[in-house]
């Protein structure tokens, strides 16, 4: 018994091994895309105005923004039955031209809605911003199907800010924003 502890170390050993080769097929399928489909690139810039408080939620309306269906399916090489769904993919909030952080917002939700249907569907959202964020917010893409809202020739998208702080002056701003549109 010169070496009582190395049959438990050799098991644990082969116990993390064991555990790492069966979670790479796990790890592998959380990298892989959405399968085939294209992506359908938007930008809109609005303005933050100074002053605004911390105690309401500040909602920017983006109202016609033209969905550009055709012209994506024309580079795509797809034709609109072919598509199965269309999913939020990633968003950015940036200040454009401005010497400000986006220090004094708390909390972004961004929602998609059209004239018809006023009640908006969430696309993107963070909450519990860093302090630290910097001149651009990243946004989480929520999960809803958002096809029957680009079905027509425009939408528009909401953005609700929540305040920390009272926002410091007139902000020109830029919501970059992308959708995925999966083929069959």
């Amino acid at each position: 018994m010169a070496f009582p502890t190395s049959t438990s170390t050799n098991r644990w050993f082969s116990f993390a091994k064991l555990t790492f080769v069966l979670m790479l097929p796990i790890i592998f399928s959380t990298c892989r895309d959405n399968g085939p489909g294209f992506n359908m690139t938007y930008q809109r810039d609005f303005e933050i105005p100074a002053g605004l408080g911390v105690f309401d939620t500040h909602v920017f309306e983006l109202n016609g923004i033209p969905t550009n269906k055709a012209a994506f399916l024309s580079t795509s090489g797809a034709n609109e039955n072919e598509i199965t769904a269309i999913l939020p993919r990633e968003a950015e909030l940036s200040l454009n031209f401005a010497n400000v952080d986006f220090v004094f917002v708390g909390e972004v939700v961004v929602e998609i809605f059209t004239r018809e249907d006023n009640v908006g569907t969430e696309i993107f959202y963070r909450d519990e911003i860093p302090l630290n964020t910097g001149r651009s917010i990243t946004l989480f893409p929520s999960l809803p199907e958002i096809g029957r809202y680009l079905e027509g020739d425009e939408f528009n998208i909401r953005v609700e800010l929540r305040l920390r702080d009272i926002s410091p002056q007139f902000l020109d701003t830029r919501l970059d924003f992308q959708f995925f549109a999966r083929l069959e």
